[in-house]
């Protein structure tokens, strides 16, 4: 368990608006019951206003960046995988393989840590992921540039927000001590499909 409690799922809300707002660009099962079940919320709706402000700031990041759901996903893995976090790392596989569209092959690429093995747009973006984590996000002009051939200004904002939140979850993650209560997907994927513990 975290180190704060779960609260009672009964104290949380039955919708969220953003989700009403932005159904249109999410997948099916990503609603209030999908979220209400989530560890980051129930931990962190010990604070009521800041639970439902990561809901809020998810759906607006995979809605809003100008990126794709795959290339949303590429971003997150490359963080999760570069930063080590098994709990960012197999929640992100799921959702990269099973709402994004994600190969495994692409999914392995993040994994090895060689974007070479990568397209070119999933390579600039993992490029750009990995410099932002190992440079505390000063990417260099090359690695920027590298983006900018695909991603118009728009994108590369939205880019560099996502890659900053997902890191600070990493690090909020640690912080609550906020675990994985199923089996690890792995870093190879050994584990997927995920079998209930």
């Amino acid at each position: 368990m975290p180190r704060i409690p779960y609260v009672d799922e009964d104290d949380l809300p039955d919708e969220y608006q953003v989700l009403q707002k932005r159904e249109d660009a999410l997948p099916e099962e990503i609603d209030a019951e999908f979220w209400n079940e989530q560890p980051t919320v129930l931990t962190f709706s010990n604070n009521p206003e800041l639970g439902h402000a990561h809901v809020t700031m998810n759906t607006e990041l995979w809605a809003e960046t100008g990126l794709s759901a795959g290339e949303v996903e590429c971003v997150i893995l490359t963080i999760a995988r570069t930063l080590e976090s098994d709990y960012e790392w197999h929640d992100h596989v799921i959702a990269a393989l099973e709402r994004a569209g994600l190969s495994k092959q692409t999914v392995l690429a993040i994994s090895n840590q060689d974007p070479t093995e990568l397209d070119d747009v999933h390579s600039a973006l993992s490029r750009y992921a990995t410099e932002f984590v190992k440079k505390d996000g000063s990417v260099t002009e090359e690695t920027h540039n590298e983006v900018a051939n695909h991603f118009n200004d728009e994108t590369i904002a939205g880019l560099a927000i996502l890659a900053g939140y997902y890191v600070s979850l990493v690090y909020i993650l640690r912080a609550l001590d906020i675990t994985l209560e199923e089996p690890f997907v792995g870093w190879k994927l050994e584990n997927y499909p995920v079998s209930e513990p």
